[in-house]
């Protein structure tokens, strides 16, 4: 099974991945836990695009680049057996280049675009956590980071968390209201799991 869990930044959704594993490992299931950008030089290089704030192309072609190689690993687990936690996929970059390409053209041909490019390397994920938090309060949350990138700031992320909205109606992701406690978050995302397991098994 390949899940991912999205979410603009102060969710919860990478402390939710862990926890996720965690839970699927006591149920006696294989998983690899993983994210995006990845950690490999390829990752780096999507991470310093960000930082010396790129134009939107750019970054939109490295963190494709770094996907396709992903994608690729993502594939090698899931053929050997193993369960599949991604935290942030395609969609944060449909959601966060999507918003940043809107000074470029409209939202539709700016996300018709982002799709084009993921087509031939595509592999879809069999459930989609989306996570939502007011983005004040996300950004309350992670408030103690030493360092915040561009994409931190309130009105952009609630822009971000639009479009995000928009993508769960496309794509049928599960909506999760992450302004609860962690341990509310974690016990509906465990239900829906158990339910997809549950069907799995039939």
């Amino acid at each position: 099974m390949f899940i991912v869990v999205e979410g603009i930044d102060g969710t919860g959704k990478s402390t939710l991945a862990r926890m996720l594993g965690n839970y699927l490992r006591d149920r006696g299931c294989r998983v690899f836990l993983t994210e995006e950008p990845t950690d490999s030089w390829l990752g780096k290089a999507v991470r310093q695009g960000i930082e010396e704030e790129k134009n939107p192309f750019t970054q939109a072609f490295l963190f494709f680049a770094d996907r396709a190689e992903h994608v690729n690993l993502i594939k090698k687990h899931l053929e050997i057996g193993e369960d599949v936690i991604c935290d942030r996929y395609v969609y944060s970059t449909y959601a966060y280049q999507g918003a940043q390409l809107e000074t470029q053209m409209s939202l539709p041909r700016a996300l018709s675009w982002l799709e084009k490019l993921y087509e031939p390397i595509g592999l879809k994920p069999d459930m989609v956590f989306l996570l939502t938090v007011e983005p004040e309060r996300g950004l309350r949350r992670i408030g103690s980071r030493e360092k915040k990138e561009k994409f931190e700031r309130e009105e952009f992320l609630k822009r971000v968390q639009e479009i995000y909205l928009l993508l769960a109606k496309k794509y049928d992701f599960a909506v999760v209201d992450s302004n609860r406690s962690l341990n509310e978050v974690y016990g509906e995302i465990v239900k829906l799991i158990d339910k997809q397991l549950e069907e799995k098994e039939k």
